[in-house]
């Protein structure tokens, strides 16, 4: 019998998949959801997938 992973074990390689998608940006998670740091920049989210694909849209319209 097979077990399935800790939620911690998979949201751990969800924060690694983001922190190589978005080189440079820092992810912290709270109470309040999670949060994206780069330089002054501060995005923050109540799941990590809704913060990734606000960053995808930032990224897109700063042209990187």
């Amino acid at each position: 019998m097979t077990t399935a992973p800790s939620a911690d074990f998979v949201m751990a390689r969800l924060q690694q998949e983001a922190v190589r998608e978005f080189p440079g940006w820092a992810f912290e998670r709270d109470g309040s959801g999670w949060t994206a740091v780069h330089g002054d920049i501060r995005f923050t989210r109540p799941t990590l997938a809704a913060l990734r694909a606000l960053l995808r849209i930032h990224r897109a319209t700063r042209g990187r």
